[in-house]
């Protein structure tokens, strides 16, 4: 049986290694919150797909971090009052831009789940998506850089949100990392609030 969240969560961020299961737990929350789960993965690739204008599909297969500014032009237009973020923002400098853009209409991330995943476990992950989907991101090579990346901006950007991170382990059965979620976003963070603040905690 699902843990019900207050009903005023309604914007959630994900932050997690490439394979950590952001994709995956996304629409579940989604369906959870009745709020809409935004892949920043899916909408780049839909760009790619639609004639890529933006040249994303050539950085990607280097193992390259998409700019700032493409990526906030591309998720600007889908930010509805109720959402899950996943993928995004990557940095500080993301979150700067993402924090002005909802401050705008008195909006504000309330909570960011964590998801843990040792790098072997999302690694291997990947490789099995890789085959499964044929995906040019998904290649040893490009993984290790994606999770190279990954670990050197997360800590600055865990920074920025202190008072919201709740952390999850994203390793194990896909119903116990369901419910781990659902308890960590049983209540809110006092810090959800402006102004307010509490240390982050684990689920």
């Amino acid at each position: 049986m699902a843990i019900l969240p207050p009903p005023e969560l309604k914007h959630v961020l994900l932050v997690g290694p490439p394979g950590s299961g952001k994709g995956t737990l996304g629409p579940h929350l989604s369906e959870l919150l009745g709020a809409r789960h935004v892949s920043s993965g899916q909408l780049l690739r839909a760009s790619v797909t639609a004639g890529d204008p933006h040249r994303i599909g050539e950085q990607v297969s280097r193992g390259h971090m998409i700019p700032d500014r493409i990526v906030a032009q591309v998720m600007a237009e889908h930010l509805a009052d109720g959402f899950i973020l996943d993928g995004y923002p990557r940095n500080v400098r993301q979150a700067d831009e993402l924090d002005r853009v909802l401050a705008a209409d008195g909006r504000r991330i309330q909570l960011v789940l964590e998801l843990i995943v040792p790098d072997e476990v999302a690694s291997a992950r990947l490789s099995r998506r890789a085959r499964m989907e044929s995906r040019s991101d998904d290649n040893p090579d490009t993984v290790a850089a994606r999770l190279v990346t990954y670990r050197r901006e997360v800590v600055p950007l865990l920074a920025h949100y202190a008072d919201r991170v709740r952390r999850v382990s994203a390793s194990g059965d896909l119903d116990e990392v369901f419910q781990r979620a659902e308890r960590a976003l049983s209540s809110l963070p006092r810090g959800a609030r402006a102004g307010q603040g509490a240390p982050s905690t684990d689920a």
